[in-house]
């Protein structure tokens, strides 16, 4: 899974420090005044300068001064309810009847020999969440106003103590209801069919002579072995768990009947896990053991991980914060969970693996740490490991006995060292890659927030095809909504090419790159260089044109966190925090361009 360093800052962090709050001031300023310049012209083109002055800043005074402090929660009930209404009869319970046929099939073609059951069926039941309710979002919010206005519904409902106002929420919270009914019946089979779909037993196939090992037998195609020790407070008793295969083990007890010992093996456990990590910031080192701002790049495309060399000085150094004991689970143990990868120049050893080490350190004196933990990478696979908090180290030189709170951390600061052992072998790591578990959530809990994600993302789609659908007709707003969502969720590469971040020019020097053959990473020579700067001028403006464009279109991708729910860890508070201002702050902006449109047409049509 790949997260972000940007999916882990705090609430506040995010709001002030990483300008969240004056990005969303610059977007919402620079779409009003972009609103009100066209609206201007638009009007002027009809009525003169002096008159559509007049028209933009009345409809601006209209909403601020009587429509918004004028709005009655009882007509925008009555308007949802009838919303609501109107979506029954347009049949979106089918959308129900759809997902329940999904669920009933879905056992079939989902493979029971994954690694991680669970993270296969809960990004099956997720996704297709996700998709019905966006295609629900999209064919209900874009036909509504478009049908009543061809149908003079809205002559008759504007000649009533009705305000634009009123007539936008209605349409938003109407349909949002439908969404909301249909989202929580979605999640609650969700829950079912995960929780029910991952259930398997085992039985014990053999065992030793003493009884007190033994291997299960041959379920859900794998099988574990185990260990049993006995109870100290329960004579006769004797408990142990399974080996971890795929993600789970089981609880066996065995218990002396008349000479025989009898087993009874638990439910799978360890597979719907809400992990709470602490994380912390990554840096490097180089061959010479001095501090760099990244690692190796091996030739992936992708830089989401950085290396580090095996037998050398490079290490991957994490720094983090608020460590104390209180917020761990254990007192006399730190866990710690990493997710590193390998890259091999060449086989090595293929039975034992990559071998790397890990320690603690002094986050301002490294002459304190404690001693080489060595560990062999697991890719694909979520190592936790336990620390002893009273552990072996060096102070100064001499070997000591240390305390990972005592002596090890200063200010809540600690250090966790990585390195590569084998030669010509390589680690890689992202900062989110290695975290302290300072516990875990409830699974159900988690899930809920993933759902809400989901339901986030859905409200969005609704603002904005109600938002398209009160100027242009349902089809025309269908295709606009659908271009929004296209650049939300794979507007990436867009992005990134109107930031510039991608080499090769703007629009007007890659058209005249394409017939010249020139590369993308050769510097443009028309043997002119007025003409060049004035290309590169023109270019900047329709960059940065879309840039801004890109910029106020949600990015619809980022509301979906049901993979923090299928590998099984906690979406926490700052981030469902973010998430909900940002959808709030969207919907102000939607409704705003809403009520402005929809009085702009009842003003023309008066």
């Amino acid at each position: 899974m790949r997260i972000e360093e940007n999916q882990f800052w705090g609430f506040f962090e995010w709001l002030i420090f990483q300008y969240g709050l004056l990005q969303g001031i610059v977007v919402a300023f620079a779409v009003g005044l972009l609103g009100f310049i066209i609206c201007y012209l638009v009007s002027m083109a009809r009525n003169g300068p002096g008159e559509a002055f007049y028209n933009v800043t009345r409809v601006v005074y209209e909403l601020l001064a009587r429509d918004l402090p004028g709005t009655s929660g009882r007509r925008v009930y009555a308007l949802a309810k009838l919303s609501f209404q109107e979506a029954i009869r347009r049949k979106v319970l089918v959308v129900m009847a759809v997902f329940v046929v999904v669920l009933l099939f879905a056992g079939w073609f989902l493979d029971p020999g994954a690694n991680n059951i669970a993270q296969l069926y809960i990004s099956c039941v997720m996704t297709g969440t996700s998709y019905l309710l966006i295609l629900l979002g999209l064919f209900l919010s874009c036909f509504s106003i478009p049908n009543d206005i061809k149908n003079k519904t809205i002559q008759t409902i504007s000649t009533k103590p009705v305000r634009p106002t009123e007539m936008i929420l209605g349409r938003i919270l109407g349909f949002g209801g439908v969404g909301t009914v249909l989202l929580l019946g979605m999640g609650l089979l969700s829950y079912q069919f995960v929780t029910r779909g991952i259930q398997h037993s085992h039985e014990v196939e053999e065992f030793a002579a003493d009884g007190l090992s033994g291997t299960t037998s041959y379920d859900a195609q794998h099988e574990h072995t185990f260990e049993l020790i006995e109870d100290e407070n329960e004579p006769g008793v004797y408990r142990g768990t399974t080996n971890e295969v795929k993600g789970h083990v089981h609880q066996v007890t065995g218990r002396m009947v008349d000479g025989t010992m009898e087993y009874e093996i638990g439910p799978p456990e360890g597979l719907l896990a809400a992990r709470i990590p602490i994380y912390g910031s990554l840096q490097f080192t180089d061959r010479q053991g001095n501090l760099t701002e990244g690692g190796l790049s091996v030739g992936y495309e992708s830089e989401y991980q950085s290396y580090i060399e095996g037998a050398s000085l490079m290490s991957a150094i994490w720094t983090f914060d608020g460590v104390r004991q209180s917020r761990f689970p254990f007192e006399d143990k730190l866990p710690i969970e990493l997710s590193l990868k390998a890259f091999r120049t060449f086989k090595g050893d293929i039975v034992t693996g990559v071998q790397g080490e890990i320690y603690l350190q002094h986050p301002t004196d490294e002459r304190i740490q404690s001693e080489r933990i060595p560990f062999i990478v697991k890719e694909f696979a979520v190592d936790y490991r336990e620390i002893d908090v009273d552990l072996n180290g060096t102070k100064d030189g001499q070997p000591q006995k240390l305390n990972i709170y005592d002596d090890l951390t200063e200010d809540g600061q600690l250090k966790v060292v990585v390195r590569c052992r084998d030669p010509g072998q390589y680690f890689g790591m992202a900062a989110a890659d290695l975290y302290l578990k300072a516990g875990e959530s409830t699974f159900g809990w988690n899930m809920f927030k993933g759902f809400l994600g989901l339901w986030m993302q859905m409200m969005l789609v609704i603002c904005v095809g109600v938002m398209f659908s009160t100027f242009l007709s349902g089809p025309v707003a269908m295709v606009a909504t659908a271009a929004c969502l296209v650049l939300g969720f794979f507007g990436g590469m867009a992005f990134d090419i109107a930031s510039g971040e991608i080499p090769g020019g703007g629009p007007i020097e890659s058209l005249i790159r394409i017939p010249m053959q020139t590369g993308a990473m050769v510097d443009l020579d028309l043997g002119n260089p007025v003409l060049e700067k004035t290309i590169r001028i023109v270019d900047s403006g329709i960059m940065y044109t879309l840039f801004s464009v890109f910029q106020a279109i949600p990015s619809f991708e980022q509301f979906n966190t049901a993979e923090f729910v299928a590998y099984g860890y906690n979406i926490n508070g700052p981030l469902v925090a973010r998430h909900l201002v940002m959808a709030f702050a969207y919907f102000m902006l939607t409704f705003t361009i809403a009520y402005f449109f929809l009085k702009t047409r009842e003003i023309a049509a008066s």
